[in-house]
């Protein structure tokens, strides 16, 4: 017969009592070409042979004096308690044939027998055998390995860990976790057909790049693992980590073309950092966690304070999960203002969190949380519900009622049921939809721009109105813009809080609020904290401010309170006014400074005195001022620079250098660029100087298309004296 490797390799046993059957069927055997053939005569030693050799086939006679057959398969069967038990009994009682099947072997055969018909039984129970064999180890297989990269899964992959580590000990190890930053965004845009492929890709590179001796597993979604066993020196790991970060410059090659993404790589040591599996494991992510804290491409080593942080983590988790049950939260309110009258028009609803034990919490430190844990959109809901509620009861105060908006976090407004939250809160307390503001950063409005679209489309449908929150922090544009149904924009405190003194930060504040205005929209500026920034702000057409400068965040009680009291901001000094002739003097000594006050204050201007330039930015920023007088030579930083700063922000300022020290190259360069009007010379002379700066003012005014202010003193004739 033809030779079939698989079956002629298989493992048989012949049991009989008899050595002539022994003999003749061992012959027959080997003369089919069966060449892993034993026997035995020892019935009761056959269940330990078994389990030793895990027999293809056992061919057993029933008939045996000191343990007949049937006790020899009930000893296989306590073995093979769910396996296929591969027995072929012979006996020349017919009538065993039923209850030799019911005892669990497989085929009978009467004694004597045809040995070609025993020949066909036997390869047949081979074939069933082999077949049974592969498709088991097949399904060990697949349930011990990802079928996605063909990797051991994180069962297998624990269990060879357990090995490997006590093989290495007590070498050091090195476990390291590696996810891949951004994966999840491949599977939202690409789709999970294009993920599959970038994982399968990954694994390939991972166990092309790894030592002899690692192992590789994929733990889940993105995550895998690796340890190196017997190192030298733990800190071998993070050179291993760097060539896997190198590996990712190179694309993954996707239909929809190449992607590159980067890893965030957590390590832990054994016995350095833990002994046991669980533990290193546990160590390994907690180190993974720091690394994506800190941002992508970042690779992390264990530390017991990160295991402190863990558990801090892990502890407020549960803490906030408590919170929600017991209903521990509470909002606050910050007023928004209005600029032009000065008047609260409006109110941000705030989340804080008074924990039991432990007083008040950061919101920087739980809302975090709350995002990541999921746990946002219940207390989202709820922070919706409670301002709804207060939107209600503050309705019936004398002074009519106030809008109130609540900020929608990124899940949140992924939530399918947001616009159903919303709908049930206004009916429930029967308010006005348009006094429900909901902001909604940048970001969470561009993860899906039709989605977003549609979303947006169905709250305006209800009335309620829609703020963007922490504009000009994320990548919004104006086609984005004018497709969403917006009210508000407000800028990110980020802006704010160098508007007065950044001539970049300026002209982002400025630009965002001309781009709102010719959409017709609102402008509300977060953050404001000094009346430098409130004068800037209402001088460039800002429509409202919120921030520490007026008010804190309050408790309804004491926001009802300031309802109630009619609290206004105060005004910035030149809102409304006609503008005075207001001259803005610059000089890091005070002698210098007094002089120049005392000689120019005789001819009716409002001089302002800054010995800096923090003081002169912020005096710029609270008043109007027409013409600016700066020494050259500070400290802190030179004229020229100074003004070259000031032309930027406030380009209508005639802008004068009056100095000691004669640079001409930089003095020039400085008037070649606009950034000065003149340029006179210490020590000056007071009439003309006076004459110039009257001479200047006059120019300011026709420039502008303005009437000099009353009271002008007539301008004298020009001198070309101190001029440059």
């Amino acid at each position: 017969m033809n030779q079939t490797t698989p079956l002629h390799g298989a493992k048989i046993l012949i049991v009989d009592d008899q050595p002539l059957n022994i003999v003749l069927l061992e012959h027959l055997l080997a003369s089919a070409g069966y060449t892993a053939v034993s026997a035995t005569s020892d019935a009761p030693a056959v269940a330990a042979l078994y389990r030793q050799h895990r027999y293809d086939l056992i061919v057993l006679d029933l008939n045996m004096p000191h343990m007949d057959g049937f006790q020899v398969l009930d000893s296989l069967r306590q073995i093979e308690t769910e396996q296929y038990l591969p027995v072929l009994v012979m006996s020349a009682e017919p009538d065993y044939k039923l209850r030799a099947l019911e005892a669990g072997a497989r085929d009978f055969i009467s004694k004597p027998c045809d040995y070609s018909e025993l020949l066909s039984r036997i390869r047949n129970l081979l074939e069933v055998r082999l077949l049974y064999t592969g498709s088991r180890d097949y399904g060990r297989r697949m349930a011990s390995h990802d079928s996605l990269t063909g990797l051991p899964n994180r069962q297998l992959f624990a269990e060879t860990l357990e090995r490997q580590l006590v093989a290495a000990w007590p070498g050091a190890s090195a476990l390291l976790l590696v996810d891949l930053d951004g994966f999840t965004a491949v599977n939202d845009t690409l789709g999970h057909a294009a993920g599959d492929i970038l994982l399968h890709q990954f694994g390939q590179r991972l166990k092309a790049l790894a030592p002899p001796q690692t192992a590789i597993g994929r733990l889940g979604n993105d995550e895998f693992a690796l340890l190196l066993p017997a190192l030298e020196q733990v800190q071998q790991a993070s050179a291993f980590a760097d060539q896997i970060r190198t590996m990712l410059h190179q694309p993954f090659e996707l239909p929809a073309g190449p992607t590159t993404l980067t890893v965030s790589i957590g390590i832990a040591a054994c016995p350095g950092d833990a002994e046991d599996v669980a533990t290193l494991i546990r160590y390994a992510d907690i180190a993974l966690h720091q690394a994506k804290q800190e941002g992508r491409d970042r690779c992390c080593y264990f530390t017991s304070a990160m295991n402190q942080q863990a558990q801090s983590r892990y502890q407020l988790e549960h803490a906030l999960r408590e919170a929600c049950v017991r209903g521990e939260f509470e909002l606050h309110y910050q007023p928004k203002v209005q600029i032009s009258s000065g008047r609260i028009v409006g109110a941000e609803a705030l989340l804080r969190w008074n924990r039991p034990g432990h007083g008040r919490v950061s919101p920087g430190e739980f809302i975090p949380l709350l995002e990541r844990s999921g746990l946002i959109v219940q207390v989202g809901a709820w922070a919706i519900e409670e301002a709804c509620r207060q939107i209600a009861a503050w309705a019936r105060l004398a002074n009519g009622p106030l809008p109130i908006a609540v900020n929608v976090a990124s899940r949140q407004f992924a939530d399918a049921k947001l616009e159903q939250t919303v709908a049930a809160a206004i009916a429930r307390h029967g308010i006005d939809p348009a006094l429900l503001s909901l902001e909604v950063t940048e970001s969470a409005l561009m993860d899906d721009i039709g989605r977003t679209a549609a979303t947006l489309a169905e709250l305006r449908a209800m009335g309620v109105r829609i703020a963007i929150d922490d504009f000009g922090t994320g990548y919004s544009s104006l086609a984005y813009l004018k497709r969403f149904p917006v009210d508000t924009l407000k800028i990110d405190i980020a802006f704010i809080r160098e508007v007065t003194s950044s001539p970049d930060d300026a002209a982002v504040v400025d630009a965002i609020v001309a781009m709102a205005h010719s959409l017709k929209l609102d402008v509300v500026a977060e953050g404001v904290e000094t009346a430098a920034q409130l004068a800037y702000l209402g001088r460039h057409r800002c429509d409202q401010i919120q921030g520490y400068y007026f008010s804190r965040p309050l408790p309804a009680e004491q926001m009802e309170q300031m309802l109630l009291d009619d609290v206004r901001l105060q005004l910035p000094a030149d809102a409304g006014n006609a503008p005075e002739r207001t001259l803005l003097l610059i000089d890091d000594e005070p002698h210098v400074l007094t002089a120049l006050q005392r000689l120019l204050r005789q001819d009716g201007y409002r001089v302002l005195t800054a010995n800096g330039a923090a003081q002169a930015f912020k005096l710029l920023a609270e008043h109007q001022v027409q013409l600016i007088l700066c020494d050259q030579r500070m400290e802190e930083m030179s004229g020229t620079d100074l003004l070259d700063k000031i032309k930027h922000m406030y380009p209508d300022t005639f802008r004068i250098i009056l100095s000691g020290y004669t640079d001409l190259k930089t003095i020039m360069e400085s008037i070649n660029r606009g950034a000065l009007y003149r340029f006179y010379t210490k020590p000056w002379d007071n009439r003309t100087l006076r004459d110039n700066i009257r001479a200047a003012f006059r120019h300011y005014w026709q420039l502008h298309g303005l009437a000099e202010p009353e009271g002008a003193a007539p301008a004298a004739p020009r001198s070309a004296v101190g001029e440059c």
